[in-house]
């Protein structure tokens, strides 16, 4: 079935179910929460997040749509260079619809979570869009820094998806794609198939999302804040729904010691790394920890949310 089919079906349901007696309005009043877990096993060793957020209304109405989302992270975390260059960059949308042009019968989020069986079916196709594709393939399984959960709430596209709608999604090094931006993170996504209303509808599965998550350089004058992180607003594939609650895990990427970093003219090695180098780096962490934190903006006249996390310094094993 295709996107257009899918969204019309999604249209009927709305239109057939949507014949509900005026209610009161109740003014909104939305709540963000957040969690962040930071681990390392030594200093300056990779660095591994473990995530979480909900936003919902305490109204019990589906939260507003939010006008504005943006985490602050820690002064000291930096994007090291070595990984921003095209050798990491994935295109998500790309490879989103690359896997929807070969489709195999499993899950999109099983073939995102796992892009080998993927690149070895292209590899043995010689059409140019393949091979096209077969590279993205290769840099998106090079650069995946994030796996996780989502929780969707689909009631204002029709009052029978009343129930949160499990997700799974996967994260991939990318290019910026607002202005300043460093570097990004493709979020591929969709619906988990073991969801009660995915067996009820499969229809919702077959909607594969493709969201950006932007790096800007953006320090505050406090020093507590380094880099501004622009999450993802709006309708999701033209659809208006909100993100419930996500889980994650971004664990990023190591360029492993003894890999080649620089090679003569005859192709042969002539530089190797001499210890594992991680995408991301802690300069120092404070005895007081580090501290994180989580924005968003409404339309008048819900107020804006700002969450503030203090984060504990990464235990080593020693």
């Amino acid at each position: 079935m295709s996107k257009k089919q899918m969204l019309g079906v999604l249209v009927v349901l709305t239109v057939t179910v949507l014949a509900v007696a005026g209610t009161a309005t109740v003014r909104a009043q939305p709540v963000l929460q957040a969690g962040l877990q930071l681990t390392s096993l030594r200093p300056g060793g990779p660095i591994t997040f473990r995530i979480s957020e909900r936003f919902y209304d305490t109204t019990g109405a589906v939260p507003p749509p939010m006008t504005t989302f943006y985490a602050r992270l820690p002064a000291g975390l930096t994007l090291r260079h070595e990984f921003l260059n095209a050798r990491y960059y994935c295109n998500g949308p790309a490879l989103r619809d690359a896997l929807d042009a070969r489709q195999t019968g499993a899950p999109f989020t099983q073939r995102v979570a796992n892009l080998k069986p993927f690149i070895r079916s292209l590899a043995r196709s010689r059409s140019k869009a393949d091979l096209a594709a077969l590279a993205n393939a290769r840099v998106c399984d090079r650069a995946r820094v994030a796996v996780g959960t989502a929780q969707i709430d689909a009631r204002t596209l029709t009052p029978v998806l009343s129930e949160l709608i499990p997700a799974r999604f996967s994260g991939f090094l990318s290019r910026g794609t607002v202005p300043g931006a460093i570097a990004g993170v493709a979020v591929l996504g969709a619906a988990d198939m073991r969801g009660s209303l995915v067996r009820r509808f499969p229809v919702i599965a077959g909607l594969h999302a493709a969201l950006m998550v932007n790096f800007l350089k953006d320090p505050t004058p406090d020093g507590r804040y380094g880099y501004k992180v622009l999450l993802p607003t709006g309708p999701i594939n033209g659809l208006r729904v909100s993100i419930a609650e996500v889980r994650g895990t971004v664990s990023g990427i190591t360029i492993p010691k003894e890999t080649c970093v620089r090679r003569g003219r005859s192709g042969r090695c002539r530089a190797r790394r001499r210890t594992d180098l991680s995408w991301l780096m802690l300069a120092k962490c404070p005895p007081a920890g580090l501290s994180a934190q989580l924005f968003a903006a409404f339309a008048p006249p819900t107020p804006s949310i700002t969450t503030t996390l203090l984060v504990p310094c990464p235990q080593f094993t020693p």
